[in-house]
């Protein structure tokens, strides 16, 4: 069942009920107000006024004073007088004792009138004759019971249909509510099944700021994010096709020399061919272990280890290679280090390639420089500040456009630069990734001012001192 249809049943069941509970409940009140207005408030039959006169002749044994009972007395006050009719009381011998009317007190009536009377009785014996003349006859002070049921009937139906009113106006009422909930939740099922064939470009106009509202926002981020992770595979596909071909087409092109006598098969020339295979191999290891880090597989030897250690092996390899383009590379290490539990050689990567980068970037004469410092007092909840590991050159700097993007894959600020001289566009999106799997995180900054250069830093949590695997 659709959720329309289930929506409008609720409504509809809830009404249902509703209105039969209060019609129930409005009809016995009907009733026992009628009854009780019929014997107690007013109202009464013939046979009602017959023995109430009866009632008040065995109090007193005589008729005096019944002309005030008509007047004035529960049940009777008035009513022949308000229903246009005339009620008369006449004694045993036909004198009449009340009149509503006030015309025909102290007369005798016929013996024909007191036989169109009600005789009033008591012990047997006559006592008097009740006549009702004009109105609504009996009706004119009361009701008859066949009166009262038509009077229910009436009250009856009047409460059904108004129940029914209600009930039909409630049901439109909980169909547009009905509709209103569920169109939204209509619009976001066609945006997913668009999306599910491969329109990543659906969104849904979000109406209200209720949990209908949160879903489509929720739904509007989600959309975005596939589509941005769908444009990121496929520059990511097209990048490793790009640095899969230059590669395989220098070693493609030199074997095919080599095949053809055009190049001998000299250490000379085949040299170039090891640099291209290494460059593949690199790419590959640089790809795998992306993959291990987004399935949260990568391995992380973690030892106690002190950071000092690592900064001061790293720089040492990248000596050679910053005095060759006659750079100055020195580190900075502060005292009071704490010793942290990390893989040595997954952050020995981190910072070669933030080292590598730095000297890449920057131009000759300059100078990278390689700290790592943290705080050695405890803050208020005893929790030693982080290491922190800042890699600085004096290179060209990044521009602010590129500033964000430099942690992406295959991101290169200067596309032509980085392949020229073997960047795969990898190495800082690899640096991201270790860090966060040691708990840390990395940032770079930079004024895009050429001589001022870059910023590259990463920290590390410092009480995480068990070597994990």
């Amino acid at each position: 069942m659709r959720l329309f249809a289930k929506l409008l049943l609720s409504f509809l069941a809830v009404v249902f009920v509703g209105v039969a509970v209060v019609s129930i409940g409005a009809n016995q009140a009907a009733a026992r107000e009628v009854h009780g207005f019929m014997f107690q408030g007013g109202m009464t039959t013939e046979g009602g006024l017959v023995q109430e006169l009866a009632g008040y002749y065995r109090g007193r044994r005589s008729w005096e004073g019944v002309q005030s009972l008509l007047e004035a007395g529960p049940g009777l006050s008035g009513m022949g007088g308000m229903m246009g009719g005339q009620i008369v009381v006449a004694d045993s011998v036909g004198q009449v004792v009340a009149d509503t009317s006030n015309s025909l007190i102290g007369q005798t009536l016929g013996g024909a009138e007191l036989a169109a009377g009600t005789a009033i009785e008591l012990d047997g014996q006559r006592i008097g004759t009740l006549i009702v003349r004009g109105g609504a006859g009996l009706g004119g002070m009361g009701m008859t019971t066949e009166a009262a049921a038509d009077l229910l009937a009436r009250v009856n139906r009047a409460i059904w249909l108004a129940a029914l009113a209600a009930g039909v106006a409630a049901l439109i009422v909980g169909g547009l509510l009905a509709y209103g909930l569920v169109r939204p939740v209509q619009r976001l099922t066609v945006a997913a099944a668009a999306i599910a064939r491969g329109d990543l470009s659906q969104r849904v106009t979000v109406h209200s700021n209720d949990e209908l509202g949160d879903l489509a926002t929720a739904f509007n981020a989600m959309a975005t994010d596939l589509q941005a992770s769908e444009r990121l595979r496929r520059d990511m596909t097209a990048d490793i096709a790009h640095e899969l071909r230059n590669p395989l087409a220098a070693l493609q092109g030199s074997i095919e020399a080599v095949i053809d006598g055009v190049l001998p098969p000299s250490a000379e020339n085949l040299l170039p061919l090891l640099d291209q295979t290494q460059i593949l191999t690199r790419l590959v290891e640089d790809l795998r272990t992306l993959a291990l880090a987004d399935a949260g597989q990568l391995p992380l030897d973690r030892a106690l280890t002190d950071p000092a250690d690592v900064v001061r092996s790293v720089v040492a390899q990248f000596a050679a290679q910053a005095e060759a383009k006659k750079l100055t590379l020195r580190a900075e290490i502060s005292g009071s280090l704490p010793t942290l539990s990390l893989d040595p050689q997954r952050i020995g990567q981190v910072l070669g390639n933030l080292i590598g980068n730095a000297i890449r970037h920057t131009p000759v004469g300059g100078q990278v420089v390689c700290r790592v410092s943290s705080s050695a007092e405890a803050d208020n909840a005893g929790q030693v500040a982080p290491v922190t590991f800042t890699v600085a050159d004096t290179g060209s700097g990044i521009a602010p456009e590129a500033l964000p993007h430099i942690f992406e894959r295959f991101y290169r600020a200067d596309h032509s630069r980085a392949r020229r001289e073997g960047g795969t566009g990898l190495g800082l999106a690899i640096a991201k990734q270790l860090v966060e799997a040691h708990g840390g995180r990395i940032w770079a900054t930079s004024d895009g001012v050429a001589g001022k250069g870059s910023t590259v830093a990463f920290s590390l949590p410092s009480n995480d001192l068990h070597p994990q695997t």
